[in-house]
């Protein structure tokens, strides 16, 4: 075997093993994401969950008091 024929055989096993780790790597970014349907219904679901929590008025979050005072205490006077 000569050495031409040494150096396409190596060539060809490093395209070979770089082609499969790429193919790999896609494979798993892919697989990580979340289906595209169930991402928004979710994060509304969330939100919505989220904001009816925040604004009960009986008994009042303590969210909804920390940010009523904040408002408060913040307010310019007016002129």
């Amino acid at each position: 075997m000569n050495e031409s024929n040494k150096q396409w055989g190596l060539g060809v096993l490093v395209g070979v093993v770089l082609t499969t780790l790429i193919a790999i790597g896609i494979n798993k970014m892919k697989s990580n994401e979340p289906p595209m349907e169930i991402l928004p219904k979710t994060v509304i679901e969330a939100y919505n969950m989220g904001l009816k929590d925040a604004l009960r008025t009986n008994p009042p979050s303590m969210d909804l008091e920390q940010v009523c005072v904040n408002l408060w205490a913040n307010k310019q006077p007016l002129r």
